[in-house]
């Protein structure tokens, strides 16, 4: 489940897992630590923070 967009990815966790989504993203970002994939922890931290900032726009506009 790898988009090489991680807007795009945050988009498709939120949609796939709602508000789980963040955690979600965590234990992928878990799992690139353990097996040291520096691209794929940077990628999904990168997702992390647009989990993120969607659920800060989603709450300013909401």
């Amino acid at each position: 489940m790898r988009n090489s967009n991680p807007l795009g990815t945050a988009r498709m966790l939120i949609e796939r897992h709602g508000l789980r989504a963040a955690a979600v993203a965590q234990e992928y970002a878990n799992e690139a630590q353990l097996s040291g994939e520096t691209a794929q922890l940077d990628h999904w931290r990168s997702v992390q923070a647009a989990i993120a900032e969607l659920k800060r726009a989603e709450a300013r506009a909401g």
